[in-house]
Order: C-alpha cells, then structure tokens, then sequence
C-alpha cells in the first residue's frame, strides 16, 4: 500500500509544469549551485585560507542555493514537494538511511574479504586516533550537504520523477546518469570560459559517475525512498576517502600486488558493479511476484 501511494506521489510531482521543465530547471539550480561554490571555493583557497574552511564554504553555499530554489521549483506543482520525488519522512529516514549505509558495508566489506582471501591485497595495519575521527566525521556533514543530500534531491528526485512521469521508469533509470554526467562537465566547461580551474573529466571517472548513478537509481526504485539512496551515497564517499583509497588520511593500510587492483576490485567491482547486480535481480523478482499475485487475484475474481 505505501509503493503505490509512494507511486501517486511521483505520478503527480509534475502536476503543471512540463516533465523537460522540470529535468532542465532543476538541473540548471544544480550546476550554477555547483559551479558559485567551487568557483568561491577557489577563491578563498587563493586567498590563503585553510582548506577546511574551503570546504565547509563550498557545502554551506551550494545547499542554500539547491535547497530553497528546488523547493520553490516543485512547490508550483505540489503542496509537498519532497515527499512528492521520494524524500519520505522523517520516521522512515533512518531505517531507509540504514539500509543504504549497510549495503555499502556488507560489500566493501565483502569486497576485502575476498581480496584478501585471492591473495590480492594484504592488509597491514589499522589506525584510530582522534585527529582522524574528527577529520572524518567532519568529512561526513560537509559531502552530505555539498554532494549526498542535494544531488539525491535533484537527480535520483525530481530528475528521475520526471523523465519517468515521460518516458517510464526503465527508460529513466538509465537516462537520468547522463543528465547526472552532464552536470561536472557542464560545471568544468564555465569554469574554463570564466578562467577558474576546470576539473579534470576523463574516461574513468566517467564510466565511475554513470555507474554511481546507476546504482543509486535503483536504489530509489526497489526502496521507493531517497533516504536509501543517500544513506549508500554518504557511505559510499566516506568508505572510499577513508578506507579503500590509500591515502594520508586513512583507517587501515594494505598492499597490494599490481597498484590499483585491490582499490578498482573493492570499490568498482564488489561495491558498484555487484551492487547493481544485486537491486537489478530485488527489483525483477518483486516485479514477478506482484504480476502473480495480480494474476491470482484476476483468476480469483
């Protein structure tokens, strides 16, 4: 009962305002939030200021403009406009929030176990001290407002409620990860023209962020929340920065027998590529169920 109230939602999110009014309105708030905070960010860097500082700016900036502007935006066609594109309430955010930071965990996990296990990785050593908790968790609070919480909001919400209000869900799952692609590369192109630093765009990171918003894609759509789909996102980032990827600021150290093999196992293959594989068969398997028990009741009737 709550998947297809969850379902009238979407089917109304749009209500008044055309589906590509809505996919280029939102996408644009989104690119120029992006695009004001990295470019004030770099301003304050060549200013001297600490890169913490930087950050917290950039997070604090690109929310006040994605937030307020998304909500006017989908307030003209609905009288609760969050909970129209799957930002369900608070009650069920943290078990929906829950479920998504645990999928992260049971596959990374997995992921160095099985590393481990194949003789790819071995791991070394473990570091915990106050300095790097505080650096983490402060690493949480600004990627949940600088890049889990608003572009879960834009892309895997009013984005994909749109183009699937259009074109169907199936088509929209895979359609929505180009208009996610679309927004760094649109955000480095102005940052070229207005002489700020571009980002550097290339293959991999591409075929990274598509298969990133692939999978939180579906989890939108298995769960019917978009509180899943951050929690994964958050997780994701933190366990990445702070665990997989080898960097100064770390919780374990291993090694590896080629460079690389163990962070592209881990994280690419276990944690993304496994991970779609996984809601790709939750989502066929409900979709069978519901079409025999709708049978049922037919036969029934």
């Amino acid at each position: 009962m709550q998947q297809e109230k969850d379902c009238v939602h979407v089917s109304r999110s749009n209500k008044g305002m055309k589906w590509w009014a809505v996919v280029l309105s939102s996408w644009g708030i989104f690119v120029m939030g992006l695009f004001t905070s990295t470019a004030v960010g770099q301003t304050v860097s060549r200013a001297g200021y600490s890169q913490t500082l930087v950050h917290i700016l950039q997070a604090l900036l690109l929310a006040f403009i994605v937030l307020p502007s998304l909500y006017w935006l989908l307030r003209k066609s609905n009288n609760r406009p969050f909970l129209a594109i799957g930002l369900s309430s608070v009650k069920r955010a943290v078990p929906r929030f829950i479920m998504g930071a645990g999928l992260v965990a049971v596959l990374t996990g997995s992921g160095f176990a099985i590393a481990e296990w194949l003789g790819w990785i071995r791991i070394t050593e473990f570091h915990f001290s106050m300095p790097l908790i505080s650096m983490a968790l402060l690493n949480v609070v600004v990627a949940f407002f600088y890049e889990a919480f608003p572009e879960e909001l834009i892309f895997r919400g009013a984005v994909y409620s749109a183009l699937s209000e259009r074109f169907g869900r199936i088509f929209a799952l895979f359609l929505q990860p180009v208009v996610f692609l679309l927004a760094p590369v649109t955000e480095s192109g102005l940052h070229l023209i207005t002489g700020f630093e571009p980002a550097s765009i290339t293959i991999d990171y591409v075929i990274l962020l598509v298969t990133f918003g692939v999978i939180l894609q579906l989890l939108r759509l298995v769960t019917n929340s978009l509180w899943t789909s951050i929690g994964f996102h958050l997780t994701y980032l933190f366990s990445s920065r702070f665990i997989v990827l080898q960097r100064e600021a770390r919780f374990l150290t291993y090694d590896e027998i080629e460079p690389g093999t163990g962070e592209l196992f881990i994280i690419f293959t276990m944690t993304l590529l496994l991970g779609i594989v996984i809601l790709i068969s939750v989502a066929i398997v409900r979709r069978l169920t519901i079409d025999l028990h709708n049978k049922e009741g037919c036969d029934h009737a």
